[in-house]
């Protein structure tokens, strides 16, 4: 075949119809080493088939402008150009066309993000089916891409590990192959390195490198290698290893000469939030032989560094991205008058739910030119610019409310304050961006004065409202399937001869873990051809849903 399945660490040789994961001698990680001479890229496969996919390089291009500013030869790498938007469909393409060659039935892995979606776009492209097990608190939008694909998704109750040792069962339950951070990954991503020489990059100082599992690392080490062994090139850049400061058991292992497997790590870099770093032994070699080194960046500079690159070279990535940067400003006395070489391995499309959890959010203010430049004048925006990323305890205090809006926020505080809510920083800044959307113009034809809600032995709750309508009190009565719907139902048997206003869409969103969190409901009502979306808070679920009921009757009201 001119090549073997070695063990990186024992050097046993292993079958790759038996394994293509842990060495059977010692359970250590596997390397592909070829027996021939090495003229060019190799790949382990009996009949290498282009990628129909990636028919084009991703682009190897100079950043101008962080290169004036940190005073390098800064370089990047664009992986988020790949067909799924991440690196890892170097390795992807490469792991399905080994599955067909080995007769596998199907291919399935243990995955909540890129490598979910990237096999599942091979599979696909070549009819294999591919099962993807993932932990059951994992959100559609991460799964939204393996699922248009057409993976099979398979939730499981438990944590990440959980999944995985699930999936390795399921692997050898059938003739499935067992894709993931293995070896004939490294064989597809080592192509990284030999597509930065073919562009003219062999001349970089560093490579930064984002390092989780160390599989990408140790592929781009073993393309550098194997590009020198095939004359290629004649140089080694310095691979230095980026790791999470809080999700680093690779640097951590560096340093004391031995791997580190930690219980769990948490970092706003997901794709790179790895606990068991699988090829640490690989990133271990790499970082000696090519003399680099292995260095930790924190959260706050994580955030940093991905706006920075956003704002400043129009380049949008995940988190992980960011990390290269980050290391590289934490680090001028490595890095000043060098070449270096950033690996931006995603897109931020794929991580947008970072921008939006460490932004202030910005609120549906009304079509009322008014209520824009008082918006404006308030100085949220500066904020929202100024401060992301940054601890906002007090950040929403520099807000300069006009009198309307500093009214509206007095009487918010005033129905919250009687119920002995306090607010935390993040509900506050919720509830200063809903009063942007609030206008004083509204006159409420209904206003609830009072409701009680009870459950009944059929399983349905019984609510009774009582109603201010136009001057007239009147008590109205509903049965639904839960609070909230019971008492909507109520108010709308009297709200209906006014108005005929439709729910036709809720959500409620609860903003801390605590008992008396803050409650946010938004409710989409339909009055005929008139759709409108109102928001409204509270500590008490259901007063937040009636508050937003009855603000969309106000303002429907307005248009009869």
């Amino acid at each position: 075949m001119g090549y073997e399945l070695r063990c990186f660490v024992c050097d046993a040789l292993n079958d790759e119809r038996e394994t293509s994961t842990y060495c059977t001698t010692c359970g250590n990680v596997l390397t592909v080493r070829y027996t021939d001479a090495i003229t060019g890229m190799r790949m382990p496969l009996a009949d290498p088939v282009p990628d129909p996919l990636r028919t084009r390089p991703t682009e190897l291009t100079r950043l101008v402008r962080l290169s004036e500013r940190y005073d390098a030869d800064i370089w990047a790498k664009l992986e988020f150009q790949n067909p799924s938007g991440c690196f890892k469909d170097r390795g992807s393409h490469l792991e399905v066309r080994k599955a067909i060659e080995l007769d596998a039935d199907a291919i399935c892995l243990a995955s909540t993000g890129n490598m979910a979606a990237s096999v599942a776009m091979y599979a696909g492209l070549n009819a294999l089916p591919c099962f993807v097990f993932v932990p059951e608190t994992t959100s559609e939008a991460k799964l939204a891409q393996a699922t248009i694909y057409g993976a099979n998704i398979l939730r499981i109750k438990g944590d990440f590990s959980a999944c995985e040792n699930l999936c390795k069962a399921f692997a050898t339950s059938g003739n499935y192959y067992l894709a993931g951070d293995y070896v004939f990954r490294e064989e597809g991503q080592k192509s990284f390195s030999f597509e930065t020489i073919e562009q003219g990059g062999d001349d970089f100082d560093y490579v930064l490198i984002p390092v989780g599992c160390g599989t990408n690392y140790g592929a781009i080490h073993k393309g550098f290698t194997e590009a020198m062994q095939a004359g290629l090139t004649s140089h080694m850049p310095k691979l230095d290893a980026v790791q999470p400061e809080h999700a680093s058991p690779v640097v951590e292992g560096i340093f004391k000469r031995e791997k580190v497997i930690k219980k769990a790590v948490t970092t706003i870099a997901s794709a790179v939030a790895a606990a068991d770093p699988i090829d640490f032994y690989k990133v271990q070699h790499g970082i000696t032989h090519s003399g680099g080194e292995a260095f930790t960046v924190t959260e706050a500079e994580i955030l940093a560094s991905l706006r920075e690159m956003a704002q400043t070279e129009g380049y949008y990535t995940e988190a992980a991205c960011a990390l290269p940067l980050a290391c590289l400003k934490n680090h001028p006395e490595r890095y000043t008058g060098k070449k270096v070489l950033l690996v931006l391995t995603g897109t931020g499309l794929k991580d947008a739910h970072v921008v939006a959890k460490h932004a202030l959010p910005s609120p549906a203010l009304e079509a009322d030119l008014t209520q824009v430049l008082e918006f404006i004048a308030s100085g949220y925006i500066d904020i929202q610019k100024e401060n992301f990323g940054k601890p906002r305890d007090t950040l929403t205090a520099n807000l300069k409310l006009s009198s309307r809006q500093d009214k509206v926020l007095h009487d918010y505080l005033g129905r919250i304050n009687r119920k002995g809510k306090t607010l935390s920083s993040n509900e506050l800044e919720v509830l200063q961006s809903l009063v942007f959307a609030e206008t004083d113009s509204l006159d409420y034809p209904v206003v609830v004065e009072d409701y009680d809600v009870n459950m009944r032995k059929n399983g349905l709750v019984h609510a009774i409202v009582t109603l201010n309508v136009n001057g007239v009190e009147v008590r109205s009565a509903n049965h639904g399937v839960g609070p909230v719907d019971a008492v909507l139902g109520a108010i709308k048997k009297e709200s209906d001869r006014l108005v005929k206003v439709e729910v036709k869409g809720h959500q409620i969103d609860i903003l801390s873990p605590d008992t008396n969190s803050l409650v946010v409901a938004t409710l989409t009502l339909g009055f005929g051809d008139q759709t409108v979306q109102v928001k409204a808070a509270s500590p008490d679920v259901i007063e937040a849903a009636v508050n937003a009921f009855v603000k969309g009757i106000a303002i429907m009201w307005r248009t009869v």
